[in-house]
């Protein structure tokens, strides 16, 4: 009997970053994404801060998530801080790659990969103030 997994979309995402107050900032003030939540929790003892944000009019969340919180234990503390400024390759689609990457770097977001032309679209990649690098990519209309 073949059972259905029920899988509907990808939600939400982490990102690892040092400070969420900074990232907050930057993913809406800089890149002008949405809160789509932002909640304390109790974890046992300690308050913890659940804070997601994304593109508006997109479904998919990006979980803002600190390196350091008094819940985590020593295993999932080394862990997160080894993802930190990791290359997440998460890729945003633009309709004008290189006027994006003008923007951004307007905005004083690092480029660390100019737009570059492949037969499928123009790619070019970013990083956030912790070095978690994305991806921004143009279709091409052929």
């Amino acid at each position: 009997m073949q059972h259905e997994i029920g899988i509907e979309s990808l939600a939400v995402v982490p990102i690892v970053v040092d400070d969420l107050d900074e990232a907050l900032e930057f993913y809406t003030e800089t890149l002008g994404f949405e809160i789509r939540s932002d909640d304390e929790f109790e974890m046992g003892e300690h308050t913890g801060r659940w804070l997601t944000v994304g593109v508006p009019g997109e479904g998919l969340e990006m979980a803002l998530t600190p390196v350091d919180e008094p819940y985590y234990d020593d295993e999932a503390r080394e862990h997160l801080e080894a993802k930190l400024g990791t290359q997440t390759w998460y890729t945003f689609r633009t309709a004008d790659c290189h006027a994006t990457v003008a923007a951004l770097e307007a905005a004083g977001v690092e480029i660390t990969r100019e737009p570059t032309e492949y037969a499928w679209g123009i790619e070019a990649m970013f990083a956030d103030p912790f070095g978690n690098e994305f991806s921004v990519f143009e279709y091409s209309s052929d």
